[in-house]
């Protein structure tokens, strides 16, 4: 597990430049708009210090707004198969969704950027 939660980003693309980290907190704030949820900083430095907060927000939602939850779910475009996966993992779950939100997030703006 730990395996996991070290490696979770490495195979993103290693340019984290300041606007892509910006455009994916947009992103993520964009896809839970449902719940009003904001970060409360305007940068972080990496993907990995948008967890916490992140985290929490998708803990709250898991436990008392199931449905708000799986309509922020259908937003990000996690498939099925990957929430299932996500699901199912073991650990921390609302963590690992965490990550999976934000791994979704950073491949839209991403594909936005170099295919657009």
């Amino acid at each position: 597990m730990d395996e996991l939660t070290n490696s979770w980003t490495a195979d993103l693309p290693t340019s984290e430049s300041h606007e892509m980290l910006l455009a994916v907190k947009d992103q993520i704030e964009k896809d839970f708009g449902l719940m009003g949820f904001t970060y409360t900083h305007d940068f972080y430095p990496t993907l990995e210090s948008m967890i916490p907060e992140l985290c929490n927000c998708i803990e709250t939602l898991q436990s008392q707004h199931h449905r708000t939850w799986m309509k922020v779910v259908y937003r990000v475009d996690l498939t099925e198969k990957q929430y299932r996966f996500v699901k199912n993992m073991g650990g921390n779950t609302p963590e690992n969704m965490s990550k999976a939100v934000l791994l979704r997030e950073f491949q839209k703006v991403y594909t936005r950027k170099h295919i657009a």
